[in-house]
């Protein structure tokens, strides 16, 4: 199955699992720290911000890249 899929799908798919894995899984404990101070907050919560922009980036070109066509054209009846 996945020798089907194209590159794209495929960096899409393992972007968006690691983007959910550093956000979900016990890795955030290293960020669980109140130095360094970046941007006036703790980096636990720059660290959530940065991985849920990461994500939500791939969400967009994922969009954007008709990810979720069975076809391999952008023709979509609308």
């Amino acid at each position: 199955m996945l020798r089907n899929l194209p590159p794209i799908k495929l960096a899409l798919y393992g972007g968006i699992l690691l983007g959910f894995i550093m956000l979900e899984s016990p890795a955030v404990m290293m960020a669980n720290q109140i130095e360094p101070m970046l941007l006036g907050m703790p980096f636990l919560f720059v660290w959530n911000l940065a991985w849920w922009g990461f994500i939500t980036l791939l969400f967009l070109v994922a969009y954007l890249t008709d990810w979720g066509s069975r076809t391999t054209t952008n023709d979509s009846a609308r």
